[in-house]
């Protein structure tokens, strides 16, 4: 990078030139670079690419997540110490799905009730039963205890019990269908005085 001083005999300039040169301020240093005009090969790969890219960010939009759902997908994506949103860990995870050629099953609407000492009732919308299983731990980053879903018209239904009361219960749910991918971000409930 080439550091100007008054550039172009002023104080300052930004733009390009005939196509050759272009100046611009970065970071608060005054700069001049080459005209580049950045490659768009569009191949075959890249526009598969970007097609799995766009066919993730349209779902985040139009699958119905709920407040809540977008709200466990950031969890997720804290839990997972990287510098992302819940949207990103979405959209890696769709387009992740679609290169493996898996079908992705949208899980949304999560909500817990029947809260107690000892457990609760976590309900999920989902099309169709992919064998859904609800995963819990004390922790975000560690739950190990597997409940089993029960499929009635599109949604899940998981009995949790077995819980500690008055403690605070991290979980996702996630199919587990061959060549299907599904799961959500991380929820939590805290279980209430016996």
């Amino acid at each position: 990078m080439a550091k100007v001083k008054g550039p172009l005999f002023s104080l300052s300039a930004s733009g390009q030139i005939a196509k050759t040169l272009v100046y611009m301020t970065w970071k608060g240093i005054d700069d001049v670079r080459k005209y580049v005009i950045p490659a768009n090969p569009r191949t075959a790969g890249q526009q598969t690419q970007r097609g799995y890219f766009s066919a993730a960010v349209a779902a985040w939009h139009t699958d119905g997540y709920s407040a809540l759902d977008v709200a466990a997908w950031n969890l997720y994506a804290l839990a997972q110490k990287v510098a992302a949103s819940g949207f990103n860990m979405f959209t890696r995870l769709r387009v992740l799905a679609d290169v493996a050629v898996h079908a992705w099953v949208t899980l949304t609407n999560c909500e817990v009730t029947l809260i107690t000492g000892v457990g609760a009732t976590v309900t999920i919308d989902v099309a169709s039963d992919q064998t859904g299983i609800l995963y819990i731990g004390t922790s975000k980053t560690s739950m190990f205890t597997e409940f089993v879903g029960v499929f009635g018209v599109s949604e899940y239904t998981f009995t949790v019990d077995g819980l500690s009361e008055l403690t605070k219960y991290y979980f996702y749910i996630k199919n587990t269908v061959v060549d299907e991918d599904a799961r959500t971000g991380i929820y939590s409930f805290t279980t209430i005085a016996a």
